[in-house]
């Protein structure tokens, strides 16, 4: 009887360590649908609620931050702290799209042409982008803070799959006579019939930023799609 019971113990542990695994991961709503978003790094956290007043910054306007994610050393000094973020990451949903229904259809569709719409909106909207972000961080009264965005680098596809894509980018950011390479991997998901953004910035090193990016968004994009399957 003990040998046949183990099997059935050691499942019902199984089930109920992925159910506390589940229970751990953060929910968000978008468009009145909780999205579950685990961290993409087991070294980053989410800034909490308190703490989006500052990431929005970094937030067009056409979109609403879901959540934000730094590494936990900057969390402390989020809020005090003058020195630039190495790695973060935004997850967010598009204003006016928030509460339509995205079907596999519509996504393929948006996936098939997504290199060359990013790369289009990028070209044109770079300089309202910078002038944005300098007007949200002036907002906050951090009045020795511009920022100066050079032209982006695409850096073609990183991969694409079902209910999820994702491309990178390369930018050089400018602010009080230092400036910083930053390597973004943009995602676009289809989670529960709603289309999310998500974006994971690290500083350019070497091509190990690069990769590192690369490989991290595949990961946090899998880990996204697995925490909200149906």
């Amino acid at each position: 009887m003990g040998a046949l019971a183990s099997p059935l113990v050691l499942t019902a542990q199984n089930q109920d360590a992925a159910a506390a695994q589940a229970a751990d991961i953060p929910s968000f709503r978008a468009g009145g649908v909780p999205i579950a978003i685990p961290p993409p790094a087991s070294d980053m956290v989410e800034v909490g609620v308190d703490n989006h007043s500052i990431m929005e910054v970094f937030v067009p306007d056409s979109n609403r931050l879901l959540a934000a994610y730094v590494l936990s050393e900057d969390l402390p000094g989020l809020r005090n702290s003058k020195k630039s973020l190495s790695r973060y990451a935004l997850v967010e949903v598009p204003r006016r799209g928030e509460f339509t229904d995205f079907k596999a259809s519509d996504f393929k569709d948006m996936a098939d042409g997504a290199s060359k719409e990013f790369g289009a909106v990028l070209n044109s909207s770079i300089k309202e982008m910078e002038e944005e972000l300098n007007r949200k961080i002036k907002a906050l009264n951090i009045e020795d803070a511009n920022f100066k965005l050079d032209q982006p680098v695409l850096l073609g596809s990183f991969f694409s799959k079902q209910d999820a894509y994702s491309c990178g980018m390369m930018m050089s950011v400018s602010t009080n006579g230092v400036t910083t390479k930053m390597i973004a991997g943009i995602l676009m998901l289809r989670l529960k019939d709603r289309l999310v953004f998500a974006y994971l910035y690290s500083c350019y090193k070497d091509q190990e930023s690069v990769m590192w990016v690369r490989k991290a968004s595949e990961d946090w994009a899998d880990a996204i799609l697995k925490a909200n399957q149906q």
